[in-house]
Formats: C-alpha cells, structure tokens, sequence
C-alpha cells in the first residue's frame, strides 16, 4: 500500500464527505428503484451514526484527498447472535474505495481499522454482507461465508 494514505476516525465535521462518498458507492451498485430515496436519507442517517458511540466510521487519505471508507457498527438485538455470550457482535456496514485507489491495500487497511475497534470494544465476533463481486476480497482477509442470505420485496 502507497505509504502516503492516512486513515482516521470520522467526526461531525465529515458528514458531506461521508454522504458524498456514499452516495457514489449507492451510484456505483447500480440503479435500484429505492435508491433515491435511500440517498434522501443518508444525511440523517450518517449524522446519527457520527454521533453514536456504537458506530465508527473510518476514512482513508491520500494527502488531503479522501479515498475511501469503511463503517463498523455494534449490534447488540439481531436474532443472528442472541446466543453469544456478550449479546454484541460487530458488523462491517459499508467499505467503499475509489476505483482509483482500489487494488492498492486501501480496502483491506479501511478492514483492519474496522476490526481493531471491534478488538478495542471487547468485540471479537465480525459479520458482514458481501457484494458479489467482493468475495474474493473478504476471503483473502480470512471471513468464511456462514450462510446464505436471501431477500425478497413483498
């Protein structure tokens, strides 16, 4: 990885290029008929992810230009770990790194930060939703798929 890229904490401060960047990753999956309304809402729901003491959210530098992000959440009533003993689990909610940075170690450095917060919470039980064609890239950081997940809109 270029040793120019720095990484830190997200603050209040950050919430348009938080949203900025999110909105280029919900453009990048592709249209979806929810998507506007999804974009509609990131501001609130990033302000209130900045100001939560169970959410933190990473950014990564090249200089002073911002190249990528990842979030991590602390969730505590999901029925998936109802059975592990602290009731917590972390979850990798969005990683997101411009292609032009991508295949350079941003994404798995953006990873790591999300997991030594985990560590630093006493979290030591990770999930996450991959994008297809995101596999490969959690494979190689040692995530094994657990299940399928399906959905349907009814």
């Amino acid at each position: 990885m270029d040793e120019g890229i720095t990484f830190r904490k997200a603050t209040d401060s950050d919430l348009e290029l938080v949203v900025a960047l999110m909105n280029e990753l919900i453009d990048e999956l592709g249209s979806g008929d929810g998507n506007h309304d999804i974009k509609s809402r990131l501001p609130g729901d990033i302000a209130s992810a900045l100001a939560s003491e169970n959410v933190c959210i990473f950014l990564a530098f090249e200089e002073v230009t911002c190249v990528g992000l990842s979030r991590g959440d602390i969730l505590s009533s999901d029925p998936i770990f109802r059975l592990r003993p602290d009731n917590r689990c972390g979850y990798v909610d969005q990683m997101y790194v411009r292609p032009t940075h991508r295949r350079t170690g941003v994404g798995a450095a953006l990873l790591e930060q999300c997991e030594t917060w985990f560590k630093e919470q006493g979290i030591g039980h990770v999930l996450l939703h991959a994008a297809v064609r995101a596999i490969r890239f959690y494979a190689r950081a040692g995530y094994q798929s657990n299940r399928e997940m399906f959905k349907k809109l009814v």
